[in-house]
């Protein structure tokens, strides 16, 4: 009865996408350290914000999961993948990035980019954040693929 109970949890599309979107980008988090500017230098206070963004992350990437199931009309629309449904995943998340960038970067000064940083010009948003949602979600829609097919 359990390990009925637990295979119907590990098929549910959105718990998938949660954790291997949290794992996912943790690391991601964690390796870009270097390209933002920490209110703090205590180890504490940076491993917070990772893991904050990171929870963040895995909003976008439900929320970004949503949109192409509703727009499918099917929560497994990763099964029967197209390259319209892999973009518009991909889109998704790569659009919110840019407002949030925009929103907390020049407009709330919620977080700031170090030197490291290389942005596009006029709208000052990280490359290396874009560069996460254009990875990531792929790579996250094969390993969904994967553990659910």
């Amino acid at each position: 009865m359990k390990i009925q109970r637990m295979k119907r949890l590990t098929s549910i599309s959105e718990l998938n996408i949660a954790f291997f979107a949290f794992l996912l980008n943790f690391a991601w988090e964690v390796l870009q350290t270097p390209f933002f500017l920490d209110i703090s230098d205590k180890i504490k206070t940076i491993i917070w914000y990772r893991f904050h963004c990171t929870l963040g992350d895995v909003m976008i990437s439900l929320g970004s999961f949503w949109l192409v199931a509703l727009i499918s009309k099917s929560r497994i629309w990763f099964l029967n993948l197209t390259k319209g449904k892999l973009l518009l995943f991909v889109a998704f998340g790569v659009s919110y990035t840019i407002f949030s960038e925009i929103k907390n970067v020049s407009l709330n000064k919620l977080w700031a980019y170090s030197d490291l940083m290389p942005v596009i010009p006029y709208i000052d948003v990280g490359i290396v954040p874009l560069i996460q949602w254009i990875i990531i979600p792929p790579i996250l829609v094969f390993i969904i693929r994967k553990q659910l097919s």
